[in-house]
């Protein structure tokens, strides 16, 4: 039966109830976005401390433009389908439920994207590429260490917006529409779906590095971007959603070696450019070696770094004031895995490349461990979490340790008021005292990570606990001074163990934690000291030191002359102080701290730069930057770096 003409302009001018329901959708998707951002604004403040008022409101202005991409790529095909004129309900259903689906699954991302957060003070972003089997890891840290009170709330809320979607389709699926209509609203939603996805009309299509067309700070970033635009667009093209590095590599090369070699260290191999050797024949030490890679120890709650009196490290602050501290030491980044890679591999996070642990092993690097072996020492690894965290126990075998040791190896020596998370450090303390005791004539090489000290904070024994306010500083703080204590058990068993007088101890943080400026000099800043009272005499040394510049130095105190690659130099060779730089990988951007001043950089362009004197030549910086990174780049991925057997 034919429409009465009356009935045809009435369905005309009728609203587009599927079309409404779009809308509704996409603007729930965008409330999502900004209310993660003020979740960020009001959960981490201090972090965002040095942005005035108006950048953060107009952070939510200028971060439409990826919400909008994001939502574009999820929503548009369920979108697409829902707005063809079917009125099957179960057809309908599907589409709705889909939609549904997706916000709670974006709601869920962004609830572990805000508990991550202060970890690294930035969304989650290169983490992503290399969880591979420890997504169990991660689902345990969002429902066991915070409350899941969130996950029902998003489901219900999810589950919610379909069942009003439904019944909303019920009630207006009568009304019938001319079918060119639906053709046009098609062939727009098609057309703003492509236009919101790319984000621009012509050029290349939005990425990463576009937020910082709007931040000119990494934390202003934090609110311009979310937490799935920044996953997606990292786990489907990794880094390289980043700009290249089109520095030329040859003379990235020729510049990484002026940088890092000494002047009695030879390049022998043309096709291993930065593999060297010292040039003169081998003057081996026979001294040991016990490097200890310390979970997030951070310099300003050590009283002989920040001139504080808490009391919190009294055995440090011993160590300290009898060793030599590198006061100007830095992280390769602000991760475990990183602090392992840098201190015994000498090896940093390049972006467009996996991490230590995640498939960058496949490519050959210097064997610290395995050098020593072939020195006559007995060399070992134990860290106080289990042995396949991070896999590093694996790592260090392929480093050439002999023995390697997790926290399933360790008896319990103490009565503790709970199991810990990450392993407690007297018990490795204690089985790496034993493990030399017990070793033979040998010299050795001993490395362990410790654990304690890394969130959540395990409840040790009330005689740890000096501070009392209940603020995370104080339970750090009671945890570090536990931490402290079992360190200084460890140097009182070396003494009494007859080891300790000819024995370097290296002391280093694996990386800073809740550092929440932006300043690469505060983010990265971590203790190293050196301390052997009988071998080095007391100092302070002010130039800028790192992580990798540990391998190169143990190398040369033991007077090695086995080939080594190295993205770091003997920290007491102190000729050409101006030389020394820290590189620092941050996410997937990049950054040089020099002692002048630093940049963070992005591969394209420089995103921030801090002058710290009159003498800091910016563009300098950024050609050492480039270099570094773009030599890094190039010979890990042909396999370069370093070849056995020379």
């Amino acid at each position: 039966m034919t429409p009465k003409p009356a009935t045809k302009i009435k369905n005309f001018f009728q609203p587009d109830y599927k079309l409404r329901l779009t809308l509704a959708v996409i603007g729930l998707f965008i409330l999502l976005f900004a209310a993660a951002r003020l979740a960020l604004l009001l959960c981490y403040p201090s972090r965002f401390e040095d942005i005035d008022l108006w950048v953060k409101i107009s952070s939510f202005f200028s971060g439409l433009r990826f919400d909008l991409s994001i939502t574009a790529v999820f929503l548009a095909a369920p979108l697409f389908f829902l707005n063809i004129p079917v009125k099957n309900k179960y057809y309908n259903a599907f589409w709705l439920t889909l939609t549904g689906f997706l916000f709670f699954a974006f709601a869920v991302y962004s609830y572990a994207d805000l508990l991550y957060f202060p970890e690294v003070n930035r969304h989650i972003s290169d983490e992503l590429l290399h969880l591979n089997n420890d997504w169990g890891f991660l689902i345990n840290y969002v429902l066991k260490v915070r409350n899941f009170i969130f996950l029902l709330i998003a489901a219900s809320v999810s589950a919610l917006i379909v069942v009003l979607a439904l019944k909303y389709y019920k009630k207006h699926s009568s009304f019938k529409r001319p079918l060119w209509k639906d053709i046009v609203k098609l062939l727009l939603i098609a057309g703003f779906a492509v236009l919101f996805i790319r984000g621009k009309i012509d050029g290349k299509a939005i990425g990463i590095a576009d937020i910082y067309d709007y931040a000119k700070t990494p934390a202003q970033a934090s609110l311009v971007g979310n937490a799935p635009f920044i996953a997606f667009h990292i786990l489907r093209k990794g880094s390289a959603s980043l700009d290249k590095n089109n520095f030329p590599a040859e003379k990235a090369v020729e510049n990484v070696k002026a940088l890092l070699f000494k002047s009695c260290e030879e390049s022998f191999d043309p096709a291993y450019p930065l593999m060297r050797r010292p040039a003169s024949a081998p003057n081996p030490k026979k001294i040991n070696f016990v490097i200890v890679l310390f979970e997030g120890w951070i310099p300003a709650y050590i009283d002989a770094m920040s001139g504080g009196k808490t009391g919190a490290t009294p055995v440090f602050d011993n160590i300290i004031k009898n060793g030599v501290l590198f006061t100007n030491a830095y992280s390769v980044g602000a991760r475990s895995i990183l602090g392992f890679a840098g201190a015994f591999a000498s090896v940093p996070l390049i972006p467009d490349l996996p991490v230590f642990g995640y498939g960058l092993e496949l490519t050959e690097f210097s064997p610290l461990f395995e050098s020593f072996k072939k020195a006559g020492y007995y060399t070992f690894y134990a860290q106080t979490s289990l042995r396949h965290s991070f896999r590093m126990c694996s790592l260090a075998s392929y480093l050439g340790a002999e023995e390697t040791f997790g926290w399933e190896d360790m008896p319990m020596l103490l009565d503790y008021l709970e199991e810990p998370f990450y392993g407690y450090d007297y018990e490795a303390y204690m089985l790496a005292a034993d493990k030399i005791k017990n070793r033979g004539k040998n010299n050795f090489l001993a490395a362990l990570f410790t654990g304690t000290t890394h969130e959540p904070f395990a409840k040790t024994q009330e005689r740890f606990y000096k501070f009392t306010s209940g603020s995370w500083d104080d339970e750090y703080r009671n945890t570090l001074y536990y931490a402290d204590w079992a360190l200084g058990e460890f140097l009182n068993k070396a003494k009494e163990d007859g080891w300790f007088d000819d024995t370097v101890f290296v002391f280093v943080s694996d990386h800073s934690l809740k550092e929440k400026r932006d300043s690469l000099y505060e983010k990265f800043n971590i203790p190293l000291v050196f301390y052997a009272p009988k071998l080095l005499k007391p100092a302070r040394i002010d130039y800028v030191a790192s992580q990798l510049d540990i391998a190169p130095t143990l190398y040369a105190l033991a007077g090695l002359n086995y080939p080594y690659t190295a993205f770091g130099r003997d920290l007491f060779d102190a000729s050409h102080p101006e030389k020394r730089v820290a590189f620092v990988s941050e996410g997937i951007n990049i950054g040089l701290i020099t002692k002048d001043g630093a940049i963070r950089h992005n591969r394209g362009k420089i995103l921030s730069a801090e002058a710290k004197n009159d003498k800091f030549d910016k563009a300098k910086a950024e050609e050492t930057l480039l270099s570094l990174d773009k030599a890094a780049l190039t010979l890990i991925s042909s396999n370069k770096w370093f070849k056995n057997g020379k």
